[in-house]
């Protein structure tokens, strides 16, 4: 992948230093343009053509269409072969030529021919517009900024901070922030600045200074197809080959993640097919009950790679969490982010390019919380009065036995929805009772998972939501940041779109069976994978932050938790009560949440 940066004038000095805060995206190549009103910057990771004939910002024959891009075109090759049947002329071997020519051709509509993961700027020299595009899902990321004069994209929100832009925070996105520990698109933790949303292009006119322009070109849908059981697992596998076989192509070395969960493995099997040499990677934690590289060796040895395993110790933890401030420039509360840069960084001194098996959780139903889908159904039918005394007896049952799952009942049954709205409350007097009532409610442009789930179309409900918000806004994020950080270049073939219209189009009983989560992709691996990959219970991939954050980095908690007097946005004597009053209680997820953006914030805001 790579690095990209633009604004709506030129300025030479400013766009090469811009593009220089993304050369860990892209440390191969760089390249810029720039014209009366526009200044382009690219920074280039080689994957496809290594030579100077790959160097963007790349054009047509006439000069009249000018492409930036980050990302993969996997279809590249059938769309050349069309494209030079109609007498367009190549001089690289690259997918992001096929842009330049592609859009010669469609136009405006050009990101619907795309079989991918990509972001991407092109500037069209005779309407003097800029077309944006993402991807479907967003792997890729692209932030743009927008005052009514000023317009600034970039793959990551570096450069728009090092801009001169105002850098006052948006309160809704920091609310969001706070609820889920992640910010998902169009939200942006700067005024002013979006997130351009999966799935959508825009257009900017760059004499009128206008967002002229925005569509949704794809969108998540579940085509219900009446296919048999014995079909369903065919197509299924097959499809899942076709994505794999696609991500391999590369003219540096390519490998793989593999924790020991189907979704890797199933990938990594599939790898084997045509490659007969496959390195593969996974992290070990000291603590058993986050370790899962037992799987990971198991599936190794029977797949037959060539397996490296990392231990992320205690003494790591403080390095890592100081490393992950650089690259992650807006607040992100997954503590995963630190085992994924932690592996991602060891891959890299043996592969360029790693297929992971992200997205299989999120098509195919492999969370925990599907499983709750049938308990929602049922509590959702049930008098307000019974579902509070259902929540009540659970608080009492979890005062004196703590239990991750009976805390999620109560919390789908709606009382945790509240002690949250009183938490942040007092928490920050600049929290708005209002906005954040709907937005716990799900009522600020996402679904409403708990109402969705009185219907007989609730599974596809929580799975749109995980597709659209979670997906992009915290496991794809976490792995661009972490991977691009030490130019690592990560693609993920549950998430191609072929792919995406199989899963959604099965009923959901191939998803989930019998309160079993990706049920249909364990019967098409049934027999070539191990039982004991097959029917493990599901993992979270977290470290032990409780435990962190009360020993090994308790001087941590005091400074960024306690004593951060960066900005004014926390009441630091109710933290100070609350961690006190609740010191039996697990305050993990707030306190983390919150010290993860007071480092934010002094990295990206105080000390700038």
């Amino acid at each position: 992948m790579c690095g990209i940066v633009g604004f709506n004038w030129r300025d030479v000095s400013l766009i090469r230093e811009l593009a220089g805060l993304l050369s860990h995206r892209g440390p191969d190549q760089e390249g810029f343009y720039t014209d009366d009103d526009i200044s382009l910057g690219h920074r280039r990771l080689s994957v496809l053509d290594l030579s100077l004939n790959g160097r963007q910002p790349m054009q047509n024959e006439d000069g009249s269409v000018i492409v930036i891009f980050n990302g993969e075109i996997f279809n590249f090759k059938a769309l050349k072969e069309d494209l030079l049947a109609k007498g367009h002329v190549f001089t690289s071997g690259t997918d992001t030529e096929v842009l330049v020519h592609l859009y010669e051709e469609h136009d405006f509509d050009i990101p619907r021919y795309l079989d991918g993961q990509f972001a991407f700027t092109i500037f069209d020299k005779k309407r003097n517009v800029f077309f944006i595009a993402r991807d479907r899902v967003g792997i890729i990321p692209l932030y743009y900024y927008f005052d009514g004069q000023k317009f600034i994209f970039a793959s990551e929100l570096k450069p728009i901070l090092a801009s001169g832009v105002d850098k006052s925070i948006d309160m809704d996105a920091l609310q969001i922030y706070l609820r889920f520990g992640y910010i998902f698109s169009p939200y942006c933790i700067l005024k002013n600045t979006r997130k351009l949303e999966p799935g959508t292009s825009m257009v900017f006119d760059i004499s009128d200074k206008q967002i002229k322009k925005k569509d949704r070109y794809w969108q998540v849908e579940f085509n219900k197809r009446d296919i048999g059981f014995g079909q369903a697992k065919e197509i299924l596998r097959k499809t899942l080959y076709d994505s794999v076989s696609e991500r391999l192509i590369a003219d540096v070395p390519v490998g793989a993640f593999l924790s020991g969960g189907v979704d890797s493995s199933a990938v990594s099997f599939l790898i084997k097919k045509t490659h007969k040499h496959l390195k593969t990677f996974s992290v070990r934690f000291e603590y058993r009950e986050f370790d899962e590289s037992r799987y990971a060796r198991l599936a190794a040895k029977h797949l037959g790679t060539e397996h490296y395993e990392i231990t992320l110790k205690h003494s790591d933890m403080r390095e890592m969490i100081r490393d992950i401030q650089a690259y992650y420039d807006e607040p992100f509360g997954d503590s995963s982010a630190i085992p994924t840069y932690f592996v991602s960084r060891f891959a890299r001194k043996h592969v360029t390019v790693c297929l992971s098996g992200d997205g299989g959780d999120e098509l195919l139903a492999g969370y925990k919380r599907y499983r709750y889908f049938f308990i929602l159904r049922c509590l959702n039918r049930m008098p307000n009065f019974l579902k509070k005394t259902i929540g009540l007896s659970l608080s009492l049952i979890l005062k004196v036995h703590s239990s991750f799952e009976l805390e999620r009942i109560r919390e789908l049954v709606g009382l945790e929805r509240m002690r949250d709205l009183q938490l942040y409350e007092r928490l920050s007097e600049k929290i708005d009772r209002r906005y954040l009532s709907s937005l716990l409610a799900g009522k600020v442009d996402f679904v409403d998972t708990t109402g969705a789930c009185g219907s007989k179309y609730g599974l596809d409900a929580i799975q749109e939501y995980d597709i659209i918000r979670y997906l992009e806004g915290d496991i794809l994020t976490k792995v661009d940041r972490a991977a691009m950080a030490v130019n690592l270049e990560t693609r993920p073939p549950f998430l191609d779109h072929d792919m995406i219209d199989v899963c959604l189009g099965m009923a959901s009983n191939r998803r989930l069976a019998k309160g079993i989560g990706k049920w249909i992709l364990k019967q098409a691996f049934k027999g070539v994978l191990p039982s004991a990959i097959l029917n493990r219970k599901k993992m979270g991939f977290g470290v032990p932050i409780k435990h962190y954050l009360k020993n090994e980095l308790r001087d941590l908690t005091e400074r960024y938790v306690y004593d951060y007097d960066g900005h004014d946005f926390f009441d630091r004597k109710f933290i100070a009560e609350y961690g006190k009053t609740h010191e039996k209680k697990d305050t993990t997820r707030l306190f983390w949440n919150i010290m993860m953006f007071n480092m934010w914030h002094e990295r990206w805001i105080r000390r700038a």
